[in-house]
């Protein structure tokens, strides 16, 4: 029923492509990508670029990948005018979407090509784009008849703007995507739309030199069809699948600075998100089902501060807080059951920022490291010593 992934987006409610920002810092303060400024901001708004000209970004062991697994850097061209790109490269496993690639499709597992953004002055305001590329393709025949043929292919661009003086940010991201199943036999299965769509906005409002309220909304919408021919004598679909998923954000952060080496964040809100999932049977009704998921957060908080101990070295602390009431209903011929669940799920961060120079290392850290030791210690056998590493260059 893919229950574990609709919760898992209904939570994050990350607009697309953001999962794989420079995020470290922002995820030991609460995950409050949304809240802060910080280089993390140009995959949520790409128009934030503009703001950072010229750096070079390393990803390390995002989401339990033990590697480096994402390198990016800014290019800033002319004096007078000027205009940036970026390029990011990433070797993540095959790009899956939001509801999954189709059952069976076996396409190659490394399936990432680039991430490229433009920023520039437009008038009074600072635009952004973004393009992500996904494709891969397998693809065999020989004399006796025998083939196959295989591809899947994701594109997703984003538009993005931000004030001049930075009080604001609104982007729109959208995606579509494809895929070919087929073999010698029969067209195993057939995509029947594949697209997303989302937009995300904040505004920057106070007056005090110290914080910062910070109002913020955004939403998405994912839908995606597929269709399965087992029968190699049939002339129409065996069964089918349709997917759609509507999710709603809306919050206020705060961001407090009581001193120049002290930067506290508090964001505060509420997610709804509803999944619907239907399925069809062509050769017998009586196994068509209806499958329904709303999920509502209210309230979420996100916690964080990032605090200085000497001019190298920061420790940031952070804290999430979900307020869920969940629902499901599942509907087949005159059968119908429905599920109810309330619960509150927090989820706590520590994490480090080393400066060196121009060189800037932020860190997700185990606190077992603190609590057991180093396993050459312990014995304890807890030998992560960091779940995730961000660095950042300036080259400038």
């Amino acid at each position: 029923m893919k229950k574990l992934i609709f919760l898992t987006l209904a939570l994050a409610l990350i607009m697309a492509g953001a999962a794989f920002a420079s995020q470290t810092r922002v995820l030991t303060m609460g995950d409050n990508h949304i809240v802060l400024t910080d280089d993390a901001n140009i995959w949520n708004w790409a128009s934030r670029l503009n703001d950072y000209p010229h750096l070079a970004i390393g990803e390390f062991g995002y989401t339990g990948f033990d590697n480096f697994h994402q390198f990016g850097v800014h290019w800033q061209f002319e004096e007078e005018n000027p205009w940036i790109l970026a390029t990011y490269f990433d070797n993540q496993p095959n790009y899956s979407n939001v509801f999954g690639l189709p059952s069976g499709l076996g396409v190659p597992s490394q399936n990432r090509r680039i991430h490229a953004f433009y920023a520039r002055k437009m008038g009074t305001n600072k635009f952004g784009a973004r393009l992500s590329l996904y494709n891969s393709s397998e693809k065999f025949q020989d004399t006796s008849g025998v083939f196959y043929d295989e591809s899947y292919s994701y594109y997703e661009g984003q538009v993005a703007l931000t004030a001049d003086d930075n009080s604001w940010d609104i982007a729109v991201t959208a995606g579509f995507g494809t895929w070919t199943d087929k073999d010698d036999s029969t067209s195993y299965s057939e995509p029947d739309g594949l697209i997303d769509f989302g937009a995300l906005g904040r505004i920057f409002w106070g007056s005090s030199p110290n914080y910062q309220y910070v109002p913020h909304a955004g939403f998405e919408y994912h839908k995606q069809g597929e269709s399965y021919l087992y029968n190699t004598s049939a002339t129409t679909d065996d069964e089918a699948y349709k997917y759609t998923l509507f999710a709603v954000e809306l919050g206020i952060g705060q961001v407090y600075t009581p001193s120049n080496n002290v930067e506290a964040v508090l964001d505060a809100g509420v997610m709804f998100a509803n999944y619907k999932e239907d399925y069809t049977d062509v050769a017998t009704a009586a196994n068509n089902y209806e499958f329904k998921q709303n999920f509502l957060t209210i309230p979420y908080f996100k916690l964080g501060l990032d605090a200085g101990v000497f001019d190298w070295l920061d420790v940031r602390l952070g804290a999430e807080s979900f307020w869920d009431r969940y629902k499901q209903e599942y509907t087949q011929g005159a059968y119908m059951d429905e599920y109810w669940q309330n619960s509150a799920s927090n989820i706590t961060f520590l994490g480090f920022g080393f400066h060196w120079g121009n060189l800037h290392v932020d860190t997700y850290t185990d606190p077992r490291v603190f609590l057991s030791g180093f396993d050459f210690i312990s014995g304890s056998g807890d030998t992560d010593m960091n779940f995730q590493i961000s660095a950042v260059y300036d080259m400038m």
